[in-house]
């Protein structure tokens, strides 16, 4: 695919890790304004949301996803906190040569819980955007295999840091279109493998808000 290629570019990569941590350090000040805001959001009372949704990073400077099941609380469209599963369905591979022309293959496949924190600073129309700050810990499944055969297997604990700039355009409560930004920080021994930019890009199902537009609907 050719957006795969070019996030896999050095210049790009570069460029995404620089943005990233600009817009993550734009989001982490708590200005009095923000901190008002987010006060008054938490007088409203909760509702439950829960959906799938999907991050793209970088693992040995190529495309790796990461598919995050989700379920939290909302505060009046304001602020939210999301308890979340996050898991590499594939693993992320990398395949080189060493001195004696072995063919060394390492695999990295990371599985890890989230609590995320939100806050949506800007809302117009169908418009939404937000700041997600996501805090992990798991373990990183670590394969060394020389000419195919396996030599080397460990579990890895990992804690990651993820922060950026969400924009969602909603065609209804339920369903839209979303794209994000930001970096995401590995702390443990896969710390340089494991760390990076990511990206999302696609659908964004709400099934929480489909579930209960339904709900409502049979009651009426």
């Amino acid at each position: 695919m050719l957006f795969a290629k070019i996030f896999k570019s050095f210049m790009f990569r570069s460029f995404l890790h620089i943005f990233a941590l600009s817009i993550f350090m734009m989001a982490v000040p708590c200005r009095a304004q923000v901190k008002d805001s987010i006060q008054k959001a938490l007088t409203y009372k909760p509702r439950f949301v829960f959906g799938l949704n999907s991050r793209v990073s970088t693992v040995y400077g190529n495309p790796s996803k990461t598919m995050r099941l989700f379920a939290g609380l909302d505060y009046n469209k304001k602020m939210r906190f999301e308890f979340a599963i996050n898991a590499m369905p594939d693993a992320a591979v990398d395949v080189s040569m060493n001195d004696i022309f072995d063919t060394v293959t390492r695999s990295h496949k990371l599985f890890y819980w989230g609590l995320q924190a939100e806050y949506t600073f800007l809302r117009k129309g169908h418009w939404k955007l937000s700041y997600p700050l996501q805090v992990g810990w798991g373990v990183n499944h670590s394969t060394l295999r020389f000419n195919q055969e396996e030599t080397l297997k460990s579990n890895d604990i990992v804690v990651p840091v993820e922060g950026g700039l969400d924009v969602l355009y909603y065609f209804y409560d339920w369903i839209g279109i979303k794209a994000g930004m930001g970096v995401r920080m590995s702390f443990g021994k896969s710390f340089s493998t494991l760390s990076g930019p990511y990206y999302n890009l696609g659908i964004a199902l709400y099934a929480g808000e489909l579930y209960r537009k339904i709900k409502d609907k049979k009651g009426s």
